[in-house]
């Protein structure tokens, strides 16, 4: 059979998925990989279609992490290496969200919005068929739905046992996240099992 030509743009929403992917190894599973290829995944997601666009939605550590202990400032190297191997992977846009307040009260702004009105303004310029979101976060249930309302397909990968019921309502195709689809970037030692845990995640 030829290819499928339907062109698919991959949104991922990696502060969502690191937090889900936090809370698994937290119980113990350990084989799913947070410093995950974004290129990868997305090639996986799209199988045999066209791959027009990969989007990585990240908040960046808070500077302050730089003046804490060894912990914090191994904190803030780990995130910032990962964030700058995948800036060099080529393909892949990286959008930073904005990150307020001080240690123990940060707030994330503008990276649902930003990943939204991404989705939303290439569908209305014909950029693409089909979305393939990568997030349990309800936040996105409006723009899916306009995305339809502007002939769309709409798939969301979502974390089983973590999705929300209602993101997975509003889209043509439910997927569930396979630790196959989260492998390892190239560029980390083999030690690193996991980013740790940023205050704001």
């Amino acid at each position: 059979m030829p290819p499928n030509p339907s062109r698919v743009a991959v949104f991922i929403d990696n502060s969502n998925v690191l937090l889900t992917i936090k809370r698994l190894q937290k119980a113990g599973a350990w084989y799913w990989c947070s410093l995950y290829c974004p290129k990868t995944l997305a090639e996986k997601l799209v199988g045999s279609r066209t791959l027009v666009y990969t989007g990585f939605y990240c908040a960046p550590p808070p500077a302050f992490l730089l003046s804490g202990n060894d912990a914090d400032k191994n904190r803030y190297s780990m995130a910032m290496k990962y964030y700058g191997l995948v800036e060099k992977l080529g393909d892949v846009s990286v959008h930073y969200a904005t990150v307020n307040g001080t240690r123990g009260s940060l707030q994330e702004k503008n990276l649902d919005t930003k990943l939204t009105a991404d989705m939303v303004g290439m569908a209305a310029q014909n950029k693409y068929d089909t979305a393939i979101l990568v997030s349990n976060d309800a936040d996105y249930v409006s723009g899916a739905e306009v995305l339809r309302n502007l002939g769309k397909k709409v798939e969301v990968v979502y974390f089983k046992g973590f999705g929300s019921m209602e993101l997975r309502q509003k889209c043509d195709i439910p997927r569930t996240a396979k630790p196959a689809f989260f492998q390892k970037i190239t560029g980390f030692d083999g030690t690193e099992t996991y980013i740790p845990r940023l205050p704001f995640v």
